[in-house]
């Protein structure tokens, strides 16, 4: 629950939107949001109608792109149109309850895919099936990883908002794919700091030493002890960090 106005949750001057800055990012989709006098209890919600609200910033390269986008931009802020959020009340006047979906999609694939066919059940369906505000297109673009069968997908549809379900792909499957390998969107340097963090974590626990891939445009792993892995990694991680 969030308060206004006030610094989390503040009126535009130009526009005259409210804008609330929320826990956790990318926002990928605001799913309700309530509101109610602060000094009321018990609380008397009012629900704000969808359409009215939407995430601040699109995550860039995420729906509608034919290709997954490496880089890890998005948003943590939404807007409600005016109206909703005013000085009415003073400071603190008004409560906000908001409902939203955040984080990049990605899951575990559960059972055999084959080349051919368009759909993969996976583990979490979390975010994949999800229309943009800003572009109108549904369903997320992401990787594959899959050794050298490593393959881009594009998914419109899903069996499930949440947890366990089947994707429904744009376009067939180039390879096969065995349970356990994972799809994701995860920007690829959060996916190098976890390697790096893993790396780190074999060597703390006694090996003498690991290899990791050398990565284009990283800075190689070899020679490196786990303090300078570890480094490496929450370097990398740096720009996702929470902002309150």
């Amino acid at each position: 629950m969030y308060r206004g106005p006030d610094y989390q949750a503040t009126i535009q001057n130009g526009s005259g939107n409210g804008r609330i800055i929320l826990a956790r990012w990318p926002i990928l989709e605001v799913v309700s949001v309530q509101v109610a006098p602060n000094s009321v209890f018990p609380r008397q919600w009012a629900t704000i109608p969808a359409g009215h609200y939407e995430p601040e910033y699109a995550v860039i390269g995420l729906y509608g792109s034919v290709a997954p986008s490496a880089a890890g931009d998005g948003g943590q802020a939404i807007q409600i149109e005016p109206g909703w959020m005013n000085w009415g009340l003073g400071r603190n006047g008004w409560i906000f309850l908001v409902q939203y979906i955040n984080g990049w999609p990605h899951a575990g694939i559960t059972a055999k895919a084959t080349a051919g066919t368009s759909e993969l059940q996976v583990d979490d369906c979390t975010g994949w099936a999800i229309t943009s505000a800003f572009s109108g297109v549904t369903g997320a673009t992401g990787n594959v990883y899959d050794a050298t069968f490593q393959e881009v997908v594009q998914v419109t549809s899903a069996t499930a908002t949440a947890g366990p379900g089947t994707l429904t792909l744009a376009a067939p499957l180039i390879y096969d794919h065995n349970p356990g390998v994972f799809v994701s969107t995860l920007p690829q340097s959060a996916i190098w700091a976890v390697i790096l963090f893993a790396s780190a974590m074999a060597l703390t626990r006694g090996a003498t030493s690991t290899t990791v891939h050398s990565v284009p445009g990283n800075a190689s792993a070899a020679g490196k002890g786990p303090e300078d892995l570890i480094g490496e990694a929450e370097l990398l991680l740096h720009p996702y960090r929470r902002t309150i």
